[in-house]
């Protein structure tokens, strides 16, 4: 008798995880119409800033240095040491952005702070204003044909969408003085998601950079 009760104990955790699982690719698969829209409005005002907000002089030497490391990890020639950097590099952003009530700040210094970066790449290399603005529609093309572009971004929109439901939830919660365990594990996994796609987009740029 014992060991019938224990078995449809072990039977029934097993299939509440398994609806558990169901329900959570369920949720992430609802989202992904608004991760991709994120992604492609962060595209967007990435190609807009880079065009048409140039950075304040105090941050270009800042800008330039930012530059260089860039270069210097595109001179590795090893594939996985370069995709590991890169991904190291884009984690952090990524952390940032997954973290609730701070990512909404960060999302917006993100994309000013990157286009900024391209805009001043750009203008290392022309040597006029005419020049520079014809190299930066080239390169915000190229920006935009990329694979990985879409990778990251896909990546960030996952993290910083997740975080601001996460917080509009904990702020519900604790305003009914409840604590929805659902929430925080769709959260979790939608952020594990999200690196996930962040370590693929790592090795597709590690890949197609020149060698």
């Amino acid at each position: 008798m014992y060991y019938k009760v224990h078995c449809s104990i072990k039977a029934y955790r097993v299939v509440s995880q398994v609806l558990r699982s169901v329900n959570l690719l369920g949720k992430f698969a609802h989202d992904l119409p608004m991760f991709f829209a994120v992604a492609l409005l962060t595209l967007l005002l990435l190609s807009l800033t880079a065009l048409y907000l140039p950075p304040p002089e105090e941050f270009i030497t800042e800008l330039r240095q930012t530059g260089k490391e860039l270069k210097n990890i595109a001179n590795i020639t090893h594939v996985s040491v370069r995709a590991t950097i890169i991904f190291l590099n884009n984690a952090r952003v990524n952390t940032l952005l997954a973290a609730p009530f701070i990512s909404i700040i960060i999302y917006p210094t993100m994309i000013v702070t990157t286009a900024w970066v391209l805009r001043v790449a750009v203008s290392e290399i022309a040597n006029n204003t005419a020049t520079m603005q014809g190299i930066l529609y080239q390169s915000i093309i190229l920006l935009l044909l990329l694979p990985h572009s879409y990778l990251e971004t896909l990546s960030y929109s996952i993290a910083f969408v997740c975080s601001n439901k996460l917080m509009v939830a904990l702020l519900r919660d604790l305003r009914k003085k409840r604590f929805t365990e659902d929430t925080i594990l769709y959260y979790i996994f939608a952020i594990v998601v999200s690196f996930l796609i962040l370590l693929i987009a790592a090795f597709v740029e590690s890949y197609l950079m020149p060698a």
